[in-house]
């Protein structure tokens, strides 16, 4: 694989689909905050991912599009089932609004429920903010209308002063694509949205959540990776703040290399396309030991049941 910056390797939906499912709650009271409010967050949501293949298929293409099915209960007792849909693209669509339209008419044809559809624009054109698809002859009409969050006009609005996980997560996604051509651009970008994460006050553990994403989304050229490496811990060293590259010690001394999970992700998602939710949820829970294991189990794995029977036998 090249190094080339423009051709990286950096993994928008993986980051996405792992923040959306690990801080929902998060994420809509930030994004979406007048749904939010509406939902009762005492009762565990419920992810239908079989459902969600059922209507949308498999993903067209990596780095694009993300979307989540959850049914959630409401304040008044009722459940409710949300399409979360995040599109990350530099191509104009012109039938964007029309294609959550259709999502919303194959959920109710085929499960006969009604869906809120929500929608994030994570790309960088100026204006383009679809969020209704409008049919209308004689007097006929049908109208979707969907609620709409523009990642760039919110932090130049009003999350210009909002530090949260959710917000540097978009400013992550919005700074990647940004430098997507300029690897020093990348760089500095990354550097600077990782520091201020010790400068901030977060905790150890919320500054390697956050490192996590940040990283997972804003991949670096070979020999930035390793000058960022080096550079992060002498940060750490000199904060006396050994958050991230403790970590880092610990995989390596267990027989993985940083990442973990995503490491062990990547390398069973070559073997055997894309994972279910599900399994991958469960890679992810794994303790730091059993990873290690499991990195030495899958080299005699024929198939990916036999990753499922190991799973079933050690989680």
């Amino acid at each position: 694989m090249t190094n080339d910056i423009s051709v990286q390797d950096s993994d928008y939906d993986g980051a996405w689909k792992e923040a959306l499912r690990s801080f929902f709650q998060e994420i809509l009271q930030c994004y979406f905050p007048a749904v939010a409010a509406t939902i009762d967050w005492q009762r565990p949501a419920e992810w239908y991912d079989k459902e969600l293949s059922q209507i949308l298929g498999q993903p067209g293409q990596r780095n694009r599009r993300v979307d989540i099915l959850v049914k959630v209960w409401l304040r008044d007792g009722t459940a409710q089932w949300i399409l979360l849909h995040l599109e990350v693209q530099s191509n104009y669509e012109e039938g964007f609004a029309e294609r959550l339209s259709l999502y919303n008419s194959g959920f109710f044809w085929i499960f006969k429920q009604r869906v809120v559809t929500l929608a994030v624009l994570a790309d960088l054109r100026e204006g383009w903010r679809p969020d209704e698809d409008v049919f209308q002859l004689a007097d006929f009409e049908s109208r979707t209308r969907f609620p709409v969050c523009k990642l760039i006009d919110r932090l130049r609005g009003d999350w210009q002063g909002d530090h949260s996980l959710p917000v540097q997560l978009a400013r992550a996604q919005i700074a990647a694509l940004r430098t997507a051509g300029d690897p020093e651009g990348r760089y500095q970008a990354k550097w600077q949205l990782v520091r201020n994460l010790y400068e901030l006050g977060y905790n150890a553990e919320q500054v390697r959540e956050i490192f996590r994403l940040i990283d997972w989304m804003m991949h670096l050229r070979v020999d930035l990776e390793e000058r960022f490496k080096h550079e992060l811990d002498e940060l750490e060293e000199s904060l006396q703040m050994p958050y991230v590259t403790s970590v880092e010690r610990i995989a390596k001394s267990e027989g993985l290399s940083e990442g973990g999970a995503v490491i062990l992700l990547k390398l069973l998602t070559k073997r055997w396309g894309v994972l279910s939710e599900e399994t991958q949820q469960a890679i992810r829970r794994l303790p730091l030991e059993e990873q290690a294991t499991l990195g030495e189990a899958l080299l005699d794995f024929h198939c990916v049941e036999d990753l499922q029977a190991w799973l079933d036998q050690n989680t």
